[in-house]
Order: C-alpha cells, then structure tokens, then sequence
C-alpha cells in the first residue's frame, strides 16, 4: 500500500510541475505592453526640470476637441513616440479649460471664468499667449536666460510629429533650423498608417 501511495504522489508532483512550466512557458512568450506616455502634472514636471533639466511638453486639449481625441489614439499611443518622450521631456497633459489651481515659475494659475462654458484657464492662456486653438504642444525650457517657450498648434500623425519631438528633445533648435535638420533624420517608426477621423466637435 505505501508503494502504491508514493507512486501515486511522484505522478501528483510530477503533472503540477509540468503545468506551471507550461504556465510560465506561456507567459515567457507574450509579448510585453508598448509603452506609453508617463503624465505628469505642471508641479511634479517642474520638479523634475529643476532637479535633472530636460524639456517640459505640455499637451494643451479640451474634452470637446476632437482632433485632440486623434492626436491621443493615434500619435501619443505610438510605442515608439511613447517611448522617446518618455526620454527625453516630462510631459504633461492639461484640459486648457481645468478650474484646477496651477503653480510654475512663482505664479499661481487659475481659470476666472466663473463656470462659463469653455472659458479657457488662465496658465493656458499665458503658455499660449492667447492664441486658444486645439490641440496646441508646448515645449518649455528653464535656463539662465529664463524661460523658453515654443507652441506647436494642429493635429501631427506620427510621422510628422517624431522629428520635431528630436529636433526639440535633442535641443537642435539651438544650432540649425528644423528644415536642416529634416534632411538628415532618420524615422524610428514602422511604415505610416492612416489617421482615424476625429471624433467629438
């Protein structure tokens, strides 16, 4: 009887072991999640710029646009933008028409529109020197001579947004113009697709 149990448990032990190898076999082989976009707020990327300095991209949107609703499915979800702004900027999302209170550079932002329909925050209004169109892409820099702002308004589908993300990113601006710039680019991303219609207003 003792030898009929031991078998018995040999062969238990033995199917366990073989499905959690199977298991783990099986997961080794899924691919792994694209990257994606790390949001920050305008503090925490403010923070960050002063402690180990690199760009803050801002992307000004609002909940009815909805060419900002493409920009989002189609250019940010890219693995590869993702993964480049990622490395070089801390990003930000802002709904250019949050009621949220907004602190950078010393000032306080807030949106004085009393609850008025799409009346625009006032950090928005200020980054975007009153120009309100959306989407517009903010990239800012902090250095010794102030603050550097550049805006960047439209919907860009990843082919044509990845080499103003190095020319900025890599801090080109300073030495050629974007057209010299482009003539020696090399894309990281696989061949273009179609933009998706927008949705929303």
């Amino acid at each position: 009887m003792k030898k009929v149990l031991l078998l018995v448990g040999v062969a238990f032990v033995s199917t366990i072991g073989w499905m959690s190898f199977g298991k783990s076999d099986a997961q080794a082989q899924q691919p792994a999640p694209p990257e994606t976009i790390k949001w920050y707020s305008v503090e925490e990327a403010e923070t960050l710029m002063d402690k180990a300095p690199r760009k803050m991209f801002i992307d000004f949107y609002t909940g009815w646009c909805g060419w900002c609703k493409v920009m989002d499915a189609n250019t940010f979800a890219n693995p590869v933008i993702a993964k480049y702004m990622n490395e070089h900027y801390y990003c930000v999302k802002f709904n250019a028409e949050s009621y949220d209170t907004v602190r950078f550079a010393g000032q306080t932002f807030v949106n004085r529109g009393n609850n008025q329909p799409r009346f625009p925050h006032d950090f928005a209004g200020t980054i975007m020197q009153g120009k309100m169109s959306y989407p517009t892409y903010s990239f800012i820099s902090k250095g010794t001579q102030g603050i550097g702002i550049i805006l960047m308004p439209g919907y860009y589908p990843p082919e044509q947004f990845e080499p103003y993300l190095h020319y900025y990113g890599e801090n080109n601006e300073t030495v050629m113009t974007f057209e010299e710039f482009k003539k020696t680019f090399k894309s990281q991303l696989p061949s273009a697709q179609p933009a998706p219609a927008p949705t929303g207003k």
